[in-house]
């Protein structure tokens, strides 16, 4: 039942956490090289996250009565580019990596096919010119569209005003069905939609509905993490492996902006205009083998604590436009929105004027 929940919530966010042994190949190259290359690969993820957060939030600019209220189930689709499903690498720059092959460079993004990357050298930090091991970049999840399923429930608490709220309290989930939880996801959100026609006489006849809107939202993921030198296919039994690896994804999105909707018999068109917002942090917690030395034939190790930090952030122009079908207290709605990337939104709602 855990996993069926997080699967309907996250779904986007389970696959990243879950293919975290293949990102954390890179840090075989060490903690400068593995940021170069964690960063794009992740790139096409983080934003498609944000946008899916941002939307679904309204479908029309109308607001409840005092206590009236909604409850929406929306999936968001978001659409990455082509442009966006592979890197070049040989457009960066490494200290303990390089290309095999300096014809094979284009690797797969996240968003990317599902097929290794280039083939990279891991070199010897005190000798460039000899190499220790051969390892291939991630291969891609085919995640071109990213899912983003939420709930959310309206209240009209103030005059013209709605408060909506989205929350999923902190889940686990073990993708092999072990008792201990591998992966954990819960996400946040706080929204305001005020309709402000009636408080300007000049437009407050007029044959729409209009409202300024605002959200918050937050969702967190993290997933253990193995990593040892037999990654390196070393064995070094001796090795003490820390018990507090972990792959951190913190993702904050704001959106705010107006609103218009025009009802026509049991059809509502809205749209919405507004600035669509997103911070993703990705960190590797915990200590991690990383080579320090090749000497006599022999792999040496260094301890790193936290080795990689990335930040992701995304500031766009949101444009949205939509229709809701009324039938009783149910509505099913769907918009189509532009931001960072394009994605199409559909839900259903029960609602309590």
């Amino acid at each position: 039942m855990k996993k069926l929940v997080v699967l309907i919530f996250l779904v986007s966010v389970v696959k990243i956490t879950s293919a975290q042994s293949d990102v954390i190949e890179y840090l075989k190259a060490g903690t400068e090289d593995a940021s170069t290359l964690i960063q794009p690969y992740l790139d096409p993820f983080a934003k498609g996250l944000g946008d899916g957060l941002n939307n679904g939030w309204y479908y029309t600019a109308e607001t409840h009565k005092r206590l009236g209220f909604d409850f929406s189930v929306s999936v968001s689709a978001v659409k990455v580019p082509g442009s966006a499903k592979t890197y070049d690498l040989s457009e960066m720059s490494f200290q303990n990596i390089r290309l095999a092959d300096p014809a094979d460079a284009i690797a797969p993004t996240i968003a990317g096919d599902e097929m290794s990357g280039p083939r990279l050298d891991l070199l010897n930090p005190n000798n460039p010119n000899e190499t220790i091991r051969s390892f291939n970049s991630p291969q891609g999840l085919k995640l071109d569209i990213i899912p983003v399923p939420v709930a959310q429930l309206g209240i009209g608490l103030l005059p013209h005003t709605d408060v909506l709220v989205r929350y999923v309290p902190k889940l686990k989930f073990n993708e092999d069905g072990s008792d201990e939880d591998e992966t954990q996801v819960g996400l946040f959100g706080l929204g305001v939609k005020h309709s402000f026609k009636d408080w300007i006489p000049a437009i407050k006849h007029l044959p729409f509905d209009a409202a300024i809107f605002a959200s918050f939202s937050n969702i967190s993921a993290t997933s253990d993490i193995d990593f040892s030198p037999s990654d390196y296919d070393v064995d070094r039994p001796d090795y003490v492996q820390d018990e507090n690896q972990q792959l951190d994804i913190q993702t904050s999105t704001l959106k705010v902006g107006l609103i218009v909707s025009k009802k026509v018999a049991f059809i509502t068109f809205f749209g919405g205009i507004g600035n669509s917002q997103s911070k993703s942090d990705v960190n590797l917690t915990g200590k991690y083998p990383i080579v320090n030395d090749y000497a006599d034939g022999e792999i040496v190790f260094v301890d790193l604590v936290d080795p990689v930090k990335l930040k992701f952030d995304s500031s766009n122009i949101s444009l949205d436009a939509g229709l809701r079908l009324k039938m009783a207290f149910f509505n099913i709605f769907a918009s189509i929105n532009k931001a960072e990337y394009t994605s199409l939104n559909a839900g259903v709602s029960l609602s309590v004027r």
